[in-house]
């Protein structure tokens, strides 16, 4: 009897499991039709937008910015407006990094940034059109949009108490400039031919007489990136020291004698050496962040063809050394700012027929607040000269060119998005050493906005 019942109550346990199980099926195939394919749909999306890596050991950041501007111009005698161009302050870029932990003391990872590099850039285009709506190909978006510019491949081992040793392409220590507690270098970077760069001044009769890069440090002199090898020290309060020595890449352009439109140019390589230090700290409400760095370029000469001095080529060494430092300060309660940097330099070649030597200083002053409750606001002014950067290229025999510039603008940050919109406006007025010539000011209104992801 006992037999029975356990087999009567066996029977009767296997069939509630298999109404339970068909019931849950029903369910599912019911869920099926309601929600799985929402849940499928989201799956997907997460992994179109998830960065896959190769192993479970090395972290994998993906990032980047886009950074597209306005930019109007007026030399005096045409003017113009460009869209859409990429801002070279601060380039369109993506990168990828990651690092591992192994062991207490010790850690490494990677670094790979790449540009967005297409012609339409601000430091490119040009009013060389000799129309009354002047235009350049260079800022023609037919020309552009094809390359990508290799900033960072390379790769770093850290220990905690001795430092960083990074091996590759990277940027390389020397002269400091731009450090910038107000968030104005979007729009108003210490190198000031990074927007508006490829601009004639012009004389009186309206010819072209020479670019704003030419005429100053044309965004880098001689170099900041290259393949090398840089330590960077553990921070020690609040300082940091970083050298470097990379094999990197000068390129100038000569026109000689100026006033012809006969413009040559070379490429020399050769090897970068610099040091630097920074420091970044906040006392009694002021935050205080500076710099100060030196490098040295020794060029081989090669690829020279027709500069002045030397028409049949093979340009002896090129020798640059130069020093520069930045300072920022900021009372953090009211916002209010002041920062600027300065560059000197000494440039030896026989297309220079000797030593010359140039200089650069920027002041820059303004107010951050959070004015909207959607980010800080910056206001700004500022005022800059630099001098000697045409000469020293080999564009001219007459020591003393220079040029002087006054701006204006503002940036909001829009928290939410990690944007910032801007706008801001310089005035170039430029002096060329050269009996019979004076130019035009040149005036570039720029508004554009940054976003990173």
């Amino acid at each position: 009897m006992n037999r029975g019942l356990m087999k009567t109550t066996s029977l009767y346990a296997l069939t509630l499991a298999s109404g339970l199980a068909l019931s849950a099926s029903a369910n599912a195939a019911d869920l099926g039709g309601n929600c799985c394919a929402d849940l499928e749909e989201r799956v997907a999306e997460l992994e179109a937008t998830t960065a896959r890596k190769g192993n479970r050991k090395v972290s994998l950041t993906v990032s980047g910015q886009v950074n597209r501007a306005i930019m109007y111009w007026d030399d005096g005698r045409y003017s113009n407006t460009y869209f859409g161009l990429d801002n070279t302050n601060t380039s369109t870029r993506f990168g990828f990094s990651g690092s591992a932990k192994i062991n207490a003391e010790w850690s490494a990872g990677f670094s790979i940034l790449i540009d967005v590099a297409d012609k339409a850039r601000t430091y490119t285009v040009s009013n060389d059109g000799g129309a009354e709506d002047a235009t350049s190909a260079t800022g023609s978006g037919a020309n552009g949009d094809h390359l990508l510019r290799l900033r960072d491949a390379n790769w770093w081992l850290q220990n905690s108490r001795l430092g960083r040793v990074t091996v590759g392409r990277l940027t390389t220590s020397g002269a400091v400039a731009g450090i910038d507690l107000g968030n104005v270098q979007v729009v108003a970077s210490s190198s000031p031919g990074l927007i508006g760069g490829g601009l004639f001044f012009r004389d009186g009769a309206g010819n072209t007489v020479v670019t704003l890069n030419e005429i100053t440090d044309a965004g880098a002199y001689p170099t900041t990136r290259g393949e090398g090898i840089k330590w960077t020290s553990p921070t020690l309060h609040g300082f940091v020291v970083s050298a470097s020595i990379a094999e990197a890449a000068s390129v100038e352009a000569y026109q000689a004698p100026i006033t012809t439109a006969n413009p040559t140019g070379y490429s020399t390589t050769g090897q970068n050496i610099g040091v630097d230090l920074k420091y970044a700290g906040e006392f009694n409400g002021v935050r205080v962040a500076f710099g100060i760095g030196y490098e040295r370029f020794e060029g081989n000469g090669d690829g020279v063809l027709n500069a002045p001095g030397n028409a049949n080529g093979n340009l002896t060494a090129l020798e640059t050394e130069q020093w520069g430092g930045s300072l920022a300060l900021m009372h953090v309660p009211t916002g209010l700012f002041v920062q600027g940097d300065y560059l000197s330099g000494e440039h030896t070649s026989a297309a220079f027929l000797g030593s010359r030597d140039t200089e650069r200083w920027i002041i820059q002053a303004g107010l951050v607040r959070n004015f909207f409750g959607i980010g800080n606001t910056t206001l700004y002014g500022e005022f800059g000269s630099a001098e000697g950067w045409l000469f020293a290229k080999g564009l001219n025999v007459v020591d003393g060119d220079s040029v002087d510039w006054w701006g204006v603008g503002m940036v909001q940050q829009i928290d939410a998005a990690a944007m910032d919109l801007y706008i801001g406006y310089r005035n170039f007025d430029a002096d060329v050493n050269r009996v019979g010539v004076s130019t035009s000011d040149i005036s570039v209104l720029t508004a554009g906005a940054r976003i990173k992801f």
